[in-house]
C-alpha cells in the first residue's frame, strides 16, 4: 500500500459478503477522533505554519508515514475539514487555521464535527431528542449506513469527538450545540427544470416605462414630460415639435444665452405637445 494512501484506504475492509466481496460502510466517518486530528493540526501550525511534508508531520507525531495510525489520523483531519493534500504535503484549511486559534477554537470545533457526514446525520436525527444508550446508538448508526462490524468503533469515535466539540455540555445523552457556536450553512441546491427559480432571484433588467421614470421636478418640464405618449407611434413632425417645445421650456426654466436666437415652436397645439402655457 502506498505511503500516501488516504481516506478510502482508511475505511478498512469491514465485512465480507457471502460471495467473498468486501463490504464497506455507505456513510463516511473517521476512525480517529477530533481531538487527535486537532493535535496533528496544532503540530503543523506550531512547527511549520500552514504547510508541511507528510514525513515531517509523521515524525512530529512519533510515527511513520506508512503506519495505519498516521493514515487514519490524516484521513480524519481531512474529513473534519482541517487539512488538504498537496502532492506529498498537507496544508491547513481556513477551518484548520481557526481551530488552532484559542479565540476561534470552540466555534471551529463545532463546524469540524458537523463536517463528517455520519455526525451530521446523527445530529439532525437526534436534535432536541434524547440519545439512545450505547447499544441503541450503535443500532441507529447501522441504519445510517455503518456496517455491523464497525458500529462499535464508529460510536466510540463519535462520542469522543462530540465531547471535544462541546456537544455534551448538557450531558452525554443529548447532542446540544454549544452556546454561541455557529452551525455551518448548507448550500441550497440549484433549481431543477421542474422547480421555479428562488424568490430572491432578480429578473433580467428591461426597459423602463415612463411611469417608472421619476422625470424632472420643475412643473413646466414635468408637464412637458407628461405629454409624451406611453407608447408609439409618434410621427417625425410631432417629435420635432416636442423637441422645440422642450428647448423653449428649458430656456424659460434655466435662462438662455443672449446671443442665441429664441426658439419659436412651429405648432404649439400639436397633439404631442399641447399649449406650453398650459403645462406649468
Amino acid at each position: 500500500m502506498s505511503d500516501i494512501a488516504m481516506a478510502a484506504d482508511d475505511q478498512e475492509v469491514e465485512e465480507a459478503t457471502p460471495d467473498g466481496r468486501a463490504r464497506r460502510s455507505t456513510v463516511a466517518f473517521p476512525y480517529v477522533a477530533l481531538d487527535e486530528a486537532i493535535k496533528a493540526v496544532c503540530e503543523v501550525h506550531a512547527k511549520a505554519g500552514r504547510e508541511c511534508d507528510l514525513d515531517q508531520l509523521a515524525s512530529w507525531l512519533g510515527t511513520t508515514v506508512a503506519s495505519s495510525k498516521f493514515r487514519s489520523t490524516l484521513s480524519a483531519a481531512r474529513m473534519f475539514g482541517l487539512v488538504e493534500r498537496r502532492a506529498k504535503s498537507i496544508v491547513l484549511t481556513e477551518l484548520g487555521s481557526a481551530i488552532v486559534d484559542p479565540e476561534q477554537r470552540d466555534d471551529a470545533a463545532v463546524r469540524a464535527f458537523l463536517k463528517v457526514p455520519l455526525y451530521q446525520l446523527v445530529y439532525e436525527t437526534f436534535s432536541g431528542k434524547l440519545l439512545p444508550q450505547d447499544a441503541g446508538l450503535e443500532s441507529e448508526l447501522g441504519k445510517l449506513g455503518v456496517t455491523e462490524k464497525s458500529v462499535g468503533k464508529a460510536r466510540q469515535v463519535l462520542q469522543r469527538s462530540a465531547s471535544t466539540a462541546g456537544f455534551f455540555g448538557s450531558g452525554r445523552n443529548r447532542l446540544v450545540k454549544p452556546a454561541g457556536a455557529r452551525l455551518p450553512q448548507a448550500e441550497a441546491p440549484p433549481p431543477t427544470d421542474d422547480e421555479p427559480a428562488a424568490a430572491t432571484e432578480q429578473p433580467e433588467p428591461g426597459p423602463l416605462s415612463l411611469a417608472e421614470l421619476e422625470g424632472p421636478t420643475d412643473p413646466l418640464l414635468r408637464g412637458l414630460w407628461s405629454k409624451l405618449p406611453a407608447e408609439g407611434p409618434l410621427s417625425t413632425s410631432e417629435q420635432r415639435q416636442w423637441l422645440q417645445m422642450a428647448e423653449l421650456a428649458l430656456q424659460m426654466v434655466y435662462g438662455s444665452d443672449e446671443s442665441a436666437a429664441p426658439v419659436t415652436p412651429t405648432d404649439a397645439s400639436s397633439p404631442a405637445t399641447g399649449d406650453l402655457t398650459q403645462l406649468a
